[in-house]
């Protein structure tokens, strides 16, 4: 049977995509200096963290600004509870990234790589000159692929990193099957134009790029390494 609500063909043609971001982060996870690339990692996480907060709020005001859309009129309501979900996630990071020896002050200091300013600033674009529902072709990719939890405890068990330093990615592990149905809900209660539903599309497709360039730019050998200090591993675990 064929899709049928506005969720399920977003979907149907995410699957048909996403093989470019497992394999990416296929590579990232089991890669063989992944306790030396992960502190970078969360500090790159915590630079879309941010700038999706204020991503999404300017979705927002968007949206609240086309008082004769109903789909803009969903998607700011949906937008400003969904930043109130996220708003402690950053402090999250930071009080994670402490445990591997980094500052907040560091953090700050370390420049996003070019694929987190693609990530984002992209989404700007399409969010002030399309249509600010763009922005769910952004969330639903990053919320659809939560780390699970025993994938998480191999990880941390492979790498011997602080079992601390992964408390904000559990949370999300716990957390995203439930905001990815109220995502889906959201989508589906929408009046969505055809040009509307292809831009959320779009943006998804743009997202799945974005995050496998960045797993990918980690990873790379001269990139990762440089980005956070060496980091103390676990010696209770």
């Amino acid at each position: 049977m064929p899709p049928t609500t506005h969720s399920d063909v977003l979907w149907s043609k995410i699957h048909l995509a996403e093989q470019r971001l497992s394999a990416a982060s296929d590579r990232f996870w089991n890669h063989p200096q992944l306790a030396t690339l992960y502190p970078s990692f969360l500090i790159q996480l915590h630079h879309i963290v941010c700038g999706g907060l204020d991503l999404m709020a300017f979705a927002a005001t968007r949206a609240a600004s086309l008082t004769h859309d109903p789909s803009a009129v969903i998607a700011a309501t949906y937008l400003r509870h969904h930043i109130e979900e996220e708003q402690d996630h950053a402090g999250w990071l930071l009080r994670d990234i402490a445990t591997l020896g980094i500052d907040p002050q560091q953090v700050r200091a370390t420049p996003p790589l070019p694929s987190v300013i693609s990530l984002l600033g992209g989404r700007y674009f399409w969010i002030a000159h399309a249509h600010p529902v763009a922005v769910f072709g952004y969330l639903i990719v990053l919320e659809g692929s939560p780390p699970l939890i025993h994938q998480l405890d191999e990880i941390q068990r492979r790498t011997q990193l602080p079992p601390d330093s992964f408390r904000c990615l559990r949370s999300h592990a716990e957390d995203d099957p439930a905001h990815l149905a109220d995502l889906n809900r959201t989508l589906d209660s929408m009046p969505l134009s055809p040009q509307q539903s292809s831009r959320i599309a779009l943006e998804a497709f743009a997202t799945i790029d974005a995050v496998a360039d960045l797993l990918d730019q980690l990873a790379a050998p001269s990139s990762a390494a440089s980005l956070a200090p060496p980091v103390m591993v676990a010696t209770d675990a």
